[in-house]
């Protein structure tokens, strides 16, 4: 199965977000934050399938997305200013 996976800067790691799983996960890099994340969202999914929720797994809701995305922006706006964390997008593998 294929999933989107966000990863951004956050201090002095990095916090990955699984949209269509709501999962999140970090690391201290960019490839440890991805490969964290795909372990979650593989335990995640093997742990839906085997108490029968399958059909409660649920995508990230807007509110929370937008706090994900932005919510450590100083400046919305774009302008001279603005200030931002570089999300980088990826597809999750996950086998259940």
């Amino acid at each position: 199965m294929q999933f989107t996976g966000i990863i951004k800067k956050a201090g002095d790691c990095y916090v990955g977000l699984c949209l269509e799983l709501n999962i999140a996960s970090q690391g201290e890099s960019i490839e440890e934050t991805k490969n964290m994340l795909q372990d979650a969202c593989e335990e995640y999914l093997s742990y839906m399938k085997e108490k029968g929720l399958d059909n409660e797994i649920q995508p990230v809701p807007l509110d929370l997305l937008r706090e994900f995305l932005i919510g450590d922006v100083d400046f919305v706006k774009p302008s001279r200013e603005w200030k931002y964390s570089e999300s980088i997008t990826f597809m999750v593998s996950a086998c259940v």
